[in-house]
């Protein structure tokens, strides 16, 4: 055989196996066909903050987390589109309920002046997802989402800014947490 015909004999056996081993992409639907939509409880805020934490002072609050937390996750299905978000929890095929357990800010490095220049925010929930009947199909106790954010430098962020971050991750871990059980 001549090179050039080994190379395109390779060359077409490159690319037969990248198609056959190809990323798994599909258009189709990967949930149950009876599992069309979802309803969004408001999460509830159950976060202490009147409590100490020994590894690290008093728990954060932040204003309206609940309810940034309810939009973001919606927004993500929407984004998603595995399941419809409808606003009537009796005619969802879906409902997922969550309870925020935790917010806090760690501070994760610092200057040599012992001030903070990168913060970690962490995020979490227990989550549940129940089906029309009100069997319940999955449950994850602790649901976590984080980001970080630098104080200074050419990575500045706000917190305000970390904040829609880190409900970004939060909503993107508990959407694909389901669309994944199945």
């Amino acid at each position: 055989m001549t090179p050039v015909k080994t190379m395109k004999i390779w060359a077409v056996a490159l690319i037969a196996g990248f198609s056959l081993s190809s990323c798994g992409y599909t258009a189709t639907r990967i949930l149950p066909s009876y599992y069309r939509t979802i309803y969004v409880e408001p999460f509830v805020n159950a976060i202490p903050i009147t409590q100490e934490s020994s590894e690290r002072g008093f728990i954060t609050n932040y204003p309206e987390i609940e309810e940034r937390t309810t939009q973001g996750v919606i927004n993500r299905f929407l984004v998603d589109g595995n399941l419809r978000v409808i606003n009537k929890p009796e005619e969802a095929d879906l409902r997922l309920n969550g309870k925020l357990l935790d917010f806090y800010r760690q501070a994760t490095r610092r200057k040599d002046d012992n001030t903070v220049e990168e913060y970690r925010l962490n995020l979490s929930a227990s989550i549940t997802l129940r089906d029309k009947q009100g069997k319940l199909l999955l449950e994850e106790p602790m649901l976590v989402g984080d980001t970080t954010y630098f104080l200074s430098g050419p990575t500045v962020k706000s917190e305000t800014a970390a904040v829609d971050d880190l409900i970004t991750d939060f909503s993107r871990r508990i959407v694909e947490w389901i669309i994944e059980y199945w």
